[in-house]
């Protein structure tokens, strides 16, 4: 509830108005429509703020007459609520900070990293790039004496290309092997949002010919090769009959006379092709362009092919042989129809995630994160050669504590501190548990505690929003203690309501009873008979027979099937009923006359009767505390001359 109170709040009171204070009525700015604290309210402010709570925008003079005094309202409990200390509530606080850095998340993805990585991929989406690479595969949690074995590797094998050698000489002798074969080599002819980010960045960068520096991917260390450039063709929608084997030449030959003297393709797809999933779909394959996961050379059959023709003839890949149909080349019929395709594809590519990882990461390298690798290093060397020695237990040289490791926007971390880190998070003793990947922990929460205040310095509309969910968490909880809370109201104004409204707070005539349901007639039965003995109806279950029980007296529950209860004697059953899908009957024990309730009974209805005049109560005071004002002839006067468009 607080949270849906405060979010309301957030979205209903988007702005905080005016803080001009004035003395004197002659001061009264002009589109004032009304005054709070001596603050005056403008018109602007007022169609803002009600415009931000309303999804179409539009409004009424009435809309905005009915919305003014409770504006009015809200601003004189926030004066209330500061002037109580409520902006300075710890708990409050703690919940805000919580809010805010979520939202910090949020926003810098959908307002910052979304439209900069939509701007790049756009513009890489133009151009299509061949290339080839050499790859250490090297694991995620790798010891910096790995990696840095694999980049020096990978840096004399760039020397030797630099020097006249090929990547594809090299690749035997540099390139880590899978299953036998090399992991790095020639790529096909890939654009944006096909690989991996890190390995695009860093080809998108490069010159032809240009050959980068070694750089890490999930998979290892790269050095690349861009080696040519072009302009991207568009994607082919295809179909295709396939067929493999000796026999496949001749009978695609047979397919495509039949073809050719005017059989349907649909018909002659499901006579020929051994594709079955797309057999019932007129060999249908789909959208298909350079970078797709299909072999080299069946894309560069689909992308030379004549779009122009019906089909074309017999081709050969390595899947088989095909006769291709292209049904069309992706255009589009506007540039927002464009923009809106790609990014479809950013969305689902490899280039943007969600999570708050991949938000962490992309401020590190936005802000200009940067490492210290050789005190890293260090401290991963002393650190696995302490035994078992625990964290908190190691005398750690100063000249390397002092050791600058990790610096980030304004922060700059100190080997120290990584220890401190360590220890704070009750990490293993050395000897079994140091891990590298812990440091990227380390960053990461030096990141995650900076993220709200970055976000502050970055959006302006951040902070707004942040405030004002601020402000609403603090006019629940002054609702709270004013006028909701039990605990604070005055129960002499509850015993007078009590006192002089008896009629109201008094129990009617009532039943108590008990509803017993069964799936089977036979079980309910059962429970009947076990009651009609003499047992107590709350003990059916405690005999092992599986029904339902359900005691009340109350008289909550009205209208059928309680309304029976009307005409039956104490100590009998009911007929049964079908109830919620169920056989049920009612058990009536006792009649309970009509009394007038205790004061502790009518307490909670006491409780909600009074909070409305409790409220206008405290509402009165504010007004007259703040001298709250409205201006109903300034609104309908500016409202009428136009203000409002």
């Amino acid at each position: 509830m607080r949270l849906l109170c405060a979010l309301f709040a957030a979205v209903f009171i988007s702005c905080a108005g005016s803080n001009q204070t004035i003395e004197s009525p002659q001061q009264m700015p002009i589109d004032a429509v009304g005054v709070a604290g001596n603050q005056p309210v403008s018109y602007d402010e007022l169609v803002q703020n009600y415009r931000s709570g309303n999804i179409n925008g539009e409004f009424t003079l009435e809309e905005l007459q009915e919305f003014l005094p409770i504006y009015l309202d809200y601003k004189a409990k926030i004066l209330s609520a500061q002037d109580a200390g409520y902006f300075e509530n710890e708990g409050i606080l703690s919940e805000y900070e919580v809010y805010a850095k979520q939202a910090a998340y949020s926003f810098w993805l959908e307002n910052k990293i979304r439209p900069t990585l939509f701007d790049e991929f756009k513009f890489r989406y133009d151009h299509e790039l061949k290339s080839s690479h050499l790859l250490i595969a090297v694991d995620q949690a790798a010891s910096p004496q790995d990696t840095l074995e694999a980049y020096n590797r990978l840096m004399e094998a760039r020397e030797k290309i630099l020097a006249g050698a090929t990547i594809a000489e090299l690749d035997g002798e540099y390139s880590s092997k899978r299953n036998g074969r090399s992991m790095g080599g020639d790529l096909p002819w890939f654009s944006v949002g096909a690989t991996v980010k890190e390995f695009e960045d860093v080809l998108y960068s490069l010159d032809v010919g240009e050959i980068s520096t070694p750089f890490r991917t999930q998979f290892g260390y790269h050095i690349v090769q861009l080696e040519e450039k072009r302009e991207r063709q568009p994607a082919r929608l295809v179909s295709h009959i396939f067929l493999r084997g000796n026999q496949a030449p001749s009978r695609l030959d047979s397919a495509y006379k039949e073809l050719a003297e005017g059989s349907d393709w649909s018909e002659t797809v499901k006579k020929y092709t051994q594709d079955t999933p797309s057999a019932g779909n007129g060999g249908r394959i789909g959208w298909i362009e350079y970078g797709s996961r299909y072999d080299a050379s069946f894309i560069d059959q689909v992308m030379t092919s004549d779009p122009s023709l019906p089909f074309t003839e017999t081709i050969s890949t390595t899947y088989g042989y095909h006769l291709l149909k292209i049904d069309s080349v992706r255009t589009y019929s506007s540039e927002q129809e464009r923009d809106d395709f790609l990014m479809g594809l950013l969305e689902s590519s490899r280039t943007i995630r969600k999570s708050n990882g991949f938000i962490v990461d992309w401020l590190e390298e936005y802000y200009g994160g940067e490492v210290n690798d050789s005190a890293l290093m260090l401290f991963s060397e002393f650190a696995k050669g302490q035994d078992s020695t625990e964290f908190k237990d190691i005398n750690l040289d100063q000249s390397l504590g002092n050791e600058s490791l990790f610096s980030f926007s304004e922060t700059n971390a100190t080997v120290s501190d990584f220890l401190s880190y360590l220890i704070n998070n009750e990490r293993g003793p050395f000897s079994s548990n140091y891990g590298d990947s812990w440091f990227d922990d380390f960053k990461e929460e030096i990141i995650d505690s900076k993220i709200t205040d970055l976000a502050l310095g970055e959006f302006p509309e951040f902070s707004d929003q942040t405030d004002n969910y601020k402000s609403g968490l603090v006019v629940y909880q002054i609702n709270e203690d004013s006028v909701w809370s039990a605990a604070t109201v005055d129960t002499t104004k509850l015993f007078s309501l009590y006192e002089n409204d008896s009629d109201s707070y008094s129990y009617p005539t009532r039943y108590s009873y008990h509803l017993i349901t069964s799936s089977r007639d036979t079980t309910l039965q059962k429970a009947i008979d076990f009651i009609k003995a003499g047992n107590s109806p709350d003990s059916v279950r405690a005999n092992n027979i599986p029904v339902g029980v359900v005691s009340d007296s109350t008289g909550t529950f009205q209208g059928e099937p309680f309304d029976m209860l009307n005409s039956m004697e104490k100590e009998t059953f009911s007929e049964i009923f079908e109830y919620n899908n169920r056989k049920a009957v009612f058990y009536l024990n006792d009649i309970l006359p009509a009394r007038r309730m205790t004061f502790k009974e009518a307490f909670n209805k006491l409780l909600s009767d009074y909070q409305p005049i409790r409220e206008e109560n405290w509402l009165n005071r504010l007004r007259n505390e703040y001298n709250v004002s409205v201006y109903p002839s300034k609104l309908e006067e500016l409202y009428n001359n136009g203000t409002n468009e």
